[in-house]
């Protein structure tokens, strides 16, 4: 096998939203990074098949450079967050607590266009990594079709089930919530507003999203128990969208299926690693960690990764120093793993209380919602964690 020539200073394994996101960041601090994607250069631009949104807080837009104009075109502001705690039959606004938001939802394909917009992206595409090793100063990269390479620093986003982790022994702590979750888009008689929407319902939770240029749609994430997900999730659109409406209520209408619609689903699985690190190597977003999403945190948590990761490679360049040196990437560890156990403990509290509690613990955290909505400071307080 052949290595390739010469050694990359910093490789990143995989193009979806975490690698590009870290490969957008390095760029824009004088770094050339290389990735590699199993995907050709002309599928990877040519990709518009995630239709999926995402909410983007104010630290996170700030973080990806995202300018004002863009936003306006491609996003919608989140005027407020409804979050109610399932006492009644459907959600009732004046019972549920109100937080005021800056964060946007934005689709992910708007996203993906965006990062590559202006990139040079240079990378080696069509092939997928196969296996990894530490040789000396550098970390071997052995791909499929007997190809190679060699980088100082890998960044590993490749996704939950990161074949850099695995080769690197690092241990992963999985938690099965034995919840499946269907998503997709939903179309209402009213308007959204610009309102963000979250029930926990026993069992589950049902939150939707605004979509932009479409007043009255949005994005939607149903979660239930999977022994239950497996007929229920089976129904027609048309079908769904009644229940759907039996569970949310009528605050926004009448719910409908478009003809078209794609509804996607998946088990909701989350887990931390003992480490984010290894030798020449560092975890980023999914490859590192995933946590339950009814904080819908997970991207956000991925772009603060980047942030840190790139903060330490700035640094290690302007001491003169290896990148791929341990010590560095250890500063980078200790910055994420705090904030990452919190919104992991913070998450998993919340759906055991909510989604598994039993009924009185249930009513009483639901009563504790609306309580909450009365104070201020309390407020306050929830709605700058949110938007952090």
């Amino acid at each position: 096998m052949q290595h390739s020539d010469p050694v990359r200073e910093i490789v990143i394994v995989g193009a979806g939203l975490a690698g590009l996101i870290q490969a957008h960041a390095l760029a824009a601090k004088g770094f050339s990074p290389h990735v590699v994607d199993p995907r050709s250069a002309t599928a990877l631009r040519q990709s518009n098949a995630d239709t999926r949104a995402t909410a983007l807080t104010p630290r996170s837009i700030e973080l990806l450079g995202l300018p004002d104009a863009w936003l306006q075109t491609h996003g919608q502001r989140i005027s407020e967050m409804v979050v109610d705690g399932g006492l009644t039959t459907g959600l009732d606004p004046a019972k549920a607590l109100h937080l005021d938001s800056g964060a946007w939802v934005v689709f992910n394909r708007d996203l993906v266009a965006f990062l590559l917009d202006g990139l040079d992206l240079q990378g080696t595409f069509g092939h997928a990594v196969v296996q990894s090793s530490r040789a000396g100063a550098h970390r071997v990269l052995h791909l499929d079709q007997q190809k190679s390479l060699r980088a100082s620093l890998v960044i590993a986003a490749d996704g939950k089930n990161s074949q850099l982790r695995r080769d690197e022994d690092i241990q992963r702590h999985e938690r099965d919530f034995r919840q499946t979750a269907l998503t997709g888009r939903i179309e209402h008689s009213q308007p959204h507003h610009g309102r963000a929407f979250q029930r926990f319902l026993p069992g589950g939770t049902l939150a939707f999203l605004p979509l932009a240029g479409a007043e009255q749609a949005s994005s939607f994430i149903w979660v239930e128990p999977s022994a239950k997900a497996k007929g229920l999730f089976t129904l027609s659109a048309d079908c769904l969208a009644g229940r759907m409406q039996a569970r949310f209520g009528d605050t926004l209408g009448t719910l409908s299926a478009r003809a078209d619609s794609d509804w996607g689903q998946f088990p909701l699985r989350a887990h931390h690693c003992n480490t984010i690190i290894g030798e020449r190597l560092a975890l980023i977003g999914e490859a590192a960690h995933s946590m339950h999403p009814l904080a819908g945190q997970g991207l956000n948590m991925t772009i603060k990764d980047v942030d840190a990761l790139t903060a330490v490679l700035v640094d290690q360049r302007r001491h003169g120093l290896d990148l791929g040196d341990l010590q560095g990437l250890t500063v980078y560890q200790r910055d994420r793993r705090a904030e990452t156990a919190r919104f992991t403990a913070l998450t998993t509290g919340l759906h055991e209380v909510l989604d598994r509690g039993p009924a009185p613990v249930r009513a009483l955290a639901a009563t504790g919602l609306q309580l909450i909505d009365r104070l201020g400071p309390v407020k306050a307080l929830l709605r700058g964690e949110a938007n952090r």
